[in-house]
């Protein structure tokens, strides 16, 4: 492991050695590079961030809604959880592929899952980044727009920066934040609950109600952005959680 500047080289310096779980602060006299249980680092991650998160709900980091921004949102949220909170990944050095749900043919039970690519951690990576936090500034931000354009716009930012997927961990986590307040200045609010972790019984009441629980809805837009180019079905569900401040 490298350790000038905040230490990270390769994609192997995330892991606990020996091991597929990623370092990180919960550490302890037996545990020098953290909790390597998965199943306790996910729930004590998931703690510690939701308590950091409500933080940002109630005072928002002041930013340009660009590149700094963002990742100074991440270190925010992840500052209890990784060292290199804030801090762009440094790997793959290949297009990086995850499994996801089959949003091509979801009839088909043979095939229930398939890969999807995201860039690799190189300057690429960063180059096209930047790019769309350019895009998003020449668009002034997107204010001033009508509700069906917002959304529109919104999508198109949102699902590309997914792809790019500049962070080791939690990147879904700081767009909501990121996204959630540029919302805001732009005249509209997002309902982020309907995205939050629920139970079945919740969103059953939920949906009877007539406010259905968008988590998977929102994964597998994302997911189809990524297989076929197109933000459509991502605008499709911000829509449904979008409406103008009061």
């Amino acid at each position: 492991m490298h350790n000038d500047g905040w230490g990270y080289e390769s994609w192997e310096d995330y892991y606990i050695p020996g091991t597929k779980v990623v370092s990180n602060k919960f550490r302890s006299a037996d545990k020098p590079y953290g909790e390597d249980d998965p199943d306790r680092l996910r729930k004590m991650e998931e703690f510690v961030t939701a308590v950091r998160m409500a933080e940002l709900h109630n005072a928002p980091i002041a930013g340009n809604f660009d590149y700094a921004h963002m990742k100074a949102i991440h270190g925010y949220i992840f500052q209890d959880v990784y060292d290199w909170a804030g801090v762009p990944r440094v790997g793959p050095h290949g297009w990086m592929t995850k499994e996801g749900p089959d949003v091509l043919h979801p009839d088909d039970p043979d095939n229930p899952t398939m890969a999807f690519t995201y860039y690799p951690g190189t300057e690429i990576m960063h180059e096209d980044a930047r790019e769309q936090y350019r895009r998003l500034a020449e668009k002034n931000y997107l204010r001033g727009l009508d509700k069906q354009e917002f959304v529109q716009e919104l999508a198109e930012v949102w699902g590309e920066l997914n792809v790019i997927h500049v962070f080791r961990e939690g990147n879904t986590r700081t767009q909501f934040i990121f996204f959630e307040q540029l919302c805001r200045k732009a005249g509209y609010q997002i309902d982020s609950e309907r995205f939050a972790v629920r139970d079945g019984a919740t969103m059953q009441r939920e949906t009877a109600t007539g406010k259905p629980h968008l988590r998977e809805a929102f994964v597998r837009a994302r997911f189809y952005s990524q297989a076929t180019g197109s933000n459509k079905r991502l605008a499709e569900v911000l829509d449904q959680a979008i409406s103008p401040l009061h």
